[in-house]
């Protein structure tokens, strides 16, 4: 995680804070942006499971 999802400003701030972490399968960036303030976790899950949508 390299920009906030929230308003895509860089965390490469010494200020800003992310951490990475697994549960699972799946790996997890806890982030927090110093720019607006959100905390965020953004997950990357090991599989995406969807459909085709019908044509």
């Amino acid at each position: 995680m390299s920009f906030c999802p929230g308003c895509g400003a860089s965390l490469a701030d010494p200020a800003s804070f992310v951490q990475e972490f697994w549960s699972g399968a799946d790996r997890n960036f806890l982030g927090w942006c110093v720019a607006c303030g959100l905390l965020a976790t953004v997950v990357l899950p090991a599989a995406i499971v969807s459909h085709e949508p019908e044509h």
